[in-house]
């Protein structure tokens, strides 16, 4: 399965964790930053490698010229001399090697940033009513989680995945590289040419963190090597996570859509109203002390969402009667993200929930909800 496709984003949507789409979105777009810097990084050392080459052939012509016409041959060479491995940036010239290791340090971040994005899915897709704040969650804070609470949320197959990435060698070195450039100080590249020959040093100096002791590395190879790995068990925990949601745990009380009504009469504005409501059949008891709610719609093409905002929901029974109403029971802020907002069952009565509900200015959503709209 594509991960990052519609037909993917319908099946959060479905299963009713669609906050975690916006996460697999950082993911995907942290993924393709990271292979890009990866690409950047191969194609400027081969560069390198092949503008020294022909420096070095430049200078062989040079000898066997004088050689041929005179029998002897001599170069001086002066720091100039060179090569420059230089690349035009915008009209802005930049050394290759500050190039090199820029990129370095930007792979390195941004495949580390994917896992903290696997950590928000985790949260938001499999921990859903019971997931904790996005600010308190890494990659190593979830597989925390889910272990302590491992016989209660069922989710083996995940932490299996997660487990597995967490103890590779490869997340070891990512992580610690990252904190030491963060933390400590700066990471040593070495970039040398044999002056006459062919042998080439492209290396990440070693370097110690946290007990363990970081060897050397081919630039090249630890790049391509890490990728490989991180992007080939990515795929396998998505496959994980995915049949862990499929048993839609902890997603009780949620809502994908609300009904409105809209009552506009030309002779007596005063009398115009709006009302958002959710349907039961009876009674209030039919639904949870605490509902959730983020406006989702797919179709065939499209899915269209938007947080709910507003401060109070009411319920109508098969009767079209106002029996009660929810709550808003959280603070919003404004930071960007897709919520289920936490509505409480108020114990007001039905008439009293109806006035105090249309005194106020409700915009509706016609693109996301379901309702009527009737002008006099």
């Amino acid at each position: 399965m594509n991960y990052f496709s519609k037909e993917y984003e319908k099946f959060l949507a479905d299963h009713f964790v669609y906050d975690a789409w916006q996460f697999m979105i950082n993911l995907k777009k942290n993924l393709s930053t990271a292979e890009y810097c990866r690409q950047i990084i191969n194609v400027l050392i081969s560069n390198m490698t092949q503008e020294h080459k022909e420096w070095q052939h430049n200078i062989s012509n040079e000898l066997s010229d004088q050689f041929s016409k005179t029998g002897t041959a001599e170069y001086g060479i002066t720091a100039d001399d060179f090569p420059q491995f230089k690349v035009s940036i915008l009209g802005i010239d930049v050394n290759s090697p500050f190039l090199v290791d820029k990129y370095v340090k930007d792979f390195f971040q941004y495949l580390r940033n994917s896992l903290d994005s696997i950590a928000q899915i985790v949260n938001s897709a499999l921990l859903a009513n019971k997931a904790e704040s996005v600010e308190s969650i890494d990659y190593n804070r979830i597989v925390k989680i889910l272990k302590k609470h491992g016989p209660t949320y069922s989710f083996s197959n995940s932490l299996e995945r997660l487990e597995q990435i967490q103890k590779s060698y490869e997340f070891a070195y990512m992580s610690e590289f990252n904190n030491k450039i963060k933390h400590i100080s700066d990471s040593k590249l070495i970039m040398s040419h044999e002056l006459f020959g062919d042998n080439t040093i492209n290396q990440i100096s070693p370097f110690f963190k946290k007990g363990t002791q970081f060897s050397a590395q081919n630039i090249e190879e630890i790049v391509d090597s890490i990728y490989e790995y991180m992007n080939e068990n990515i795929i396998l925990l998505l496959e994980a996570l995915t049949e862990d949601i499929k048993k839609d745990t902890f997603v009780e009380g949620r809502f994908h859509k609300l009904n409105f009504y809209v009552q506009k009469i030309e002779a007596r504005p005063s009398d115009n109203l709006t009302t958002l409501f959710i349907n039961v059949i009876n009674s209030t008891d039919e639904l949870d002390e605490t509902i959730r709610i983020l406006l989702v719609k797919t179709t065939e093409d499209t899915v269209s969402f938007s947080n709910c905002n507003y401060e109070d929901i009411l319920i109508q029974d098969e009767n079209q009667k106002y029996i009660g109403r929810f709550l808003l029971d959280e603070n919003i802020q404004d930071d960007g993200l897709l919520h289920y907002r936490k509505y409480k069952k108020d114990t007001i009565e039905g008439s009293l929930a109806f006035i105090e509900h249309i005194k106020k200015n409700h915009s509706i959503m016609p693109l996301l909800m379901d309702g009527k709209i009737v002008k006099v």
